[in-house]
């Protein structure tokens, strides 16, 4: 059927107008994006199987696992020097995890990922010089007081020679402590930040235009003892160490940007510390990140947990998490104060893929529904048939999340809509058939499949 020039002209001015319409859609959820999308990856723990643990990964199983953060729209991974590997290389161990790191830098930068590395201060290894490091729960690590003579010297050397080696990194982190710090009860902030203007000097002749984060994470542990006054201690100096921290931005120099932990906008611990959520002092602040941007600073939260949890909390420990409502309430947190910049964590990866594309796809879009989440990440693991069932079985765990257990009353997100309990859960998973032609997973829909079955039955003796 031929148009009219005057139905041409209204169908052409509806397309445009629709045409508009979806720029403007898409305009708005891309108004929502973090800036900075960012993973940090703790390599220092031991797992069952070995293949779980980054400890034991060489550059072939790192490559898979950037394809996949690409894939889930991360745009920055971090590293970090584990506590045994806290000293100048002396074995081939230490020198082909190096070499492994560079090459992971050069591949993420071929992928259009940035590279980040997280500095230390006053810890150090005490493996003996030539004896391999391993895992961190050996504890074979010290700290040194940078007051004493001789002690800053010692321990600088150390992230100056990271910070030499991974000269070709787009950012540093300087870690506050954990480990780190002095308890000493004579040191205290201007101690840490003695540390930040050194590496930020430094980092201005290896890398000019590099950006160097102070990290305020377990700022309380320089001084005394901040576990004297429990919980409610450390994080009552935390706020008070940090908001030293923006008072001194305008004497650091230039290439010096501020990193905040934000335990107090989502960490159960924290909440319980003070007694609930609604009891819990706001920090940061929009008024505090905007007094970091008018030193013409930027604010990274270095938020923690939510992802993935470590090895000394037994009973979230080496299984499958689900965390999509708590992620969103984290970065919707972050949104408000004015933050845009964010790196959660992963310490074994490949248990988390449902968390980190998660996570990935809220970070473009906080405003995306739990259930559509877990229902798209459902159809890259699971057979077409058993999508649904995949579905279901992800909104039980996140139901049952230990992250959920721990939070208050006043902290604690509504439930979705399932249909399982931990028994047809359990059955559910057992049936499942993988997908035939999966996504870039960095795994086998199989084995991560296997690893769910194996969790929601742990969780089930554990409850």
């Amino acid at each position: 059927m031929k148009l009219s020039r005057k139905q041409l002209l209204y169908a052409v001015g509806c397309a445009a107008l629709s045409a508009e319409r979806a720029l403007a859609a898409d305009a708005s959820i891309r108004g929502t994006e973090f800036s900075l999308r960012g993973v940090y990856f703790h390599d220092g723990f031991d797992a069952e199987p070995k293949t779980h643990a980054p400890l034991y990964w060489d550059f072939n199983h790192w490559k898979l696992q950037l394809d996949w953060l690409r894939y889930c729209g991360i745009n920055a991974v971090e590293y970090a020097t584990m506590l045994e590997f806290n000293r100048l290389p002396s074995t081939d161990l230490e020198r082909r995890k190096i070499d492994d790191k560079l090459r992971i830098l050069d591949y993420a930068h071929k992928i259009g990922l940035k590279f980040g590395y997280l500095l230390t201060n006053t810890v150090l290894s005490t493996v003996p010089v030539g004896e391999e490091p391993g895992h961190q729960q050996q504890n074979r690590a010290t700290t040194l007081c940078p007051r004493i003579p001789g002690n800053f010297e010692k321990t600088i050397a150390i992230p100056r020679f990271f910070m030499d080696t991974f000269r070709k990194a787009d950012f540093f982190e300087e870690f506050a402590a954990d480990w780190g710090g002095c308890t000493c009860g004579e040191c205290g902030v201007d101690q840490y930040l003695r540390y930040v203007k050194e590496l930020a000097g430094r980092l201005n002749e290896v890398h000019d235009g590099a950006r160097i984060y102070a990290d305020t994470w377990c700022i309380s542990f320089w001084h005394k003892d901040p576990m004297s006054d429990g919980w409610k201690g450390v994080f009552d100096r935390e706020i008070t160490g940090s908001r030293s921290v923006i008072d001194a931005l305008h004497s650091l120099p230039a290439n010096v940007d501020l990193a905040l932990p934000c335990h107090h906008l989502y960490r159960p611990l924290a909440f319980e510390a003070y007694g609930g959520k609604s009891k819990t002092p706001e920090f940061p602040t929009r008024n505090d990140v905007e007094r970091v941007q008018a030193a013409g600073r930027d604010v990274l939260a270095w938020t923690h947990f939510v992802m993935d949890d470590d090895a000394y909390r037994a009973k979230s420990w080496g299984i499958v998490h689900s965390e999509v409502r708590y992620i969103q309430a984290l970065l919707h947190s972050l949104k408000s104060v004015g933050i845009h910049r964010v790196i959660g964590n992963l310490y074994l990866p490949w248990l988390q893929l449902s968390n980190t594309y998660a996570y990935g796809r809220l970070l473009h879009n906080p405003n995306l529904q739990p259930t559509e989440i877990l229902h798209d990440f459902a159809k890259l693991v699971a057979d077409r048939r058993d999508v649904g069932l995949l579905t279901e079985a992800l909104i039980w765990l996140e139901n049952s999340s230990y992250w959920h257990h721990q939070m208050p009353d006043d902290a604690r997100l509504a439930p979705l809509h399932g249909s399982l309990n931990a028994e047809t859960a359990a059955d559910a998973i057992s049936r499942i058939r993988p997908n035939p032609k999966p996504a870039p997973l960095p795994t086998s829909p199989e084995l991560w499949l296997a690893d769910l079955n194996h969790s929601v039955k742990r969780m089930r003796t554990t409850a």
